[in-house]
């Protein structure tokens, strides 16, 4: 069965700048040349390039052998695929569809490759916090190891090809999941993010996540004419003004004996609840979280709330429960582990 407790994640962990940037995500998207793009492939040429890049990832010519285990999405529950993309390892659309797909992982799910998605290949790393640089190095690396093995289709003047046009050039996307509940309650993300639009970043509302949590990602638009590097710089000077902007906010925000009150009440919820649903989980994860992130508490740290916030999702809870839960199983479900983590409780001694 597939379950994200078997190892520690990369999510257990708490990176740079986290009291702001939750993760960084850097993907590469490649195809192969002599082969059509995904949406216009056949069920034999979906087999054929499925076959092509296992053989790639798992030969023992690669330094990544046996780095990765294989999920092929044709033999996997409904339960577990949702569940991938809701800790991020995939998108809802890549698992919309199963013939022919597969997800090649590490075993800390910080290193993946998703096979016959939009591209052939969408290699991604993610790593908690901003690490930019050592996400984009982790999958350039893989990219490099692999183009040893496979043939990507290349242009000399657009570069690499991609099934978007978009995406024409390096074929990268970077990413960061940040959290903006102070820069979101002032109002301020319309005009955050339409300065940032001008500068070729985008902000927008975090991917599957209930709007509660207040997370939001923000990622590079421009990926022809423009080098990995340059992108990935950036993108980390874009981020770090939103960073100084949200901490300015929150410093306002929770001066106020009513917001400091608004989060310790939250904790308690978290804490006590018998019963909780999603929505109200997620609104209380987010004072909570915000409420460590200005020190509020003692003995609570940011590390393994983002594996929290994971483990608290439907299917991630059904996974780890074993069987399928009802909806009102779910809350109770959710609930006891709210209560049950570290995260969220004071250390002891």
């Amino acid at each position: 069965m597939d379950t994200m407790h078997e190892t520690k994640k990369w999510f257990d962990y708490a990176g740079d700048d986290s009291d702001v940037i939750v993760s960084t995500r850097v993907c590469i998207a490649r195809n192969l040349a002599g082969f059509p793009f995904a949406w216009k492939m056949r069920a034999s040429d979906r087999k054929t390039v499925l076959r092509t890049v296992l053989e790639a990832a798992q030969s023992s010519r690669l330094a990544i052998a046996g780095r990765f285990s294989c999920r092929l999405l044709e033999e996997l529950s409904k339960t577990e695929l949702v569940s991938l993309a809701e800790r991020g390892l995939v998108t809802p659309d890549f698992i919309a569809r199963r013939e022919g797909r597969a997800l090649l992982c590490t075993e800390d799910e910080s290193l993946s490759v998703s096979v016959n998605g939009g591209d052939h290949l969408l290699l991604a790393a993610m790593r908690p916090g901003l690490d930019l640089d050592g996400a984009y190095s982790a999958v350039d690396t893989l990219e490099s190891v692999l183009s040893r093995a496979l043939d990507f289709a290349f242009d000399e003047e657009f570069g690499y090809l991609t099934e978007d046009p978009a995406d024409l050039g390096t074929g990268m996307h970077a990413e960061l999941t940040l959290h903006l509940p102070a820069l979101a309650r002032a109002g301020s993300l319309p005009r955050v993010a339409a300065g940032l639009s001008k500068l070729g970043v985008r902000l927008r509302e975090g991917l599957g996540a209930e709007p509660q949590a207040e997370l939001y990602r923000l990622s590079n638009q421009v990926t022809l004419g423009i080098s990995e590097q340059e992108a990935v710089f950036n993108l980390k000077s874009m981020a770090y003004q939103v960073v100084t902007q949200e901490r300015s906010a929150r410093s306002a925000l929770c001066g106020t004996v009513e917001m400091q009150d608004r989060i310790f009440r939250a904790l308690g919820v978290l804490q006590n609840a018998r019963i909780l649903p999603l929505p109200e989980f997620m609104s209380c994860f987010s004072q909570v979280r915000l409420g460590v992130s200005q020190q509020l508490f003692e003995g609570i740290r940011l590390d393994g709330m983002a594996a929290l916030m994971a483990g608290a999702q439907p299917a991630t809870l059904m996974l780890g429960a074993g069987k399928a839960l009802s909806a009102a199983e779910r809350d109770i479900a959710r609930a006891s582990l709210a209560r049950s983590v570290r995260a969220m409780r004071k250390e002891e001694g």
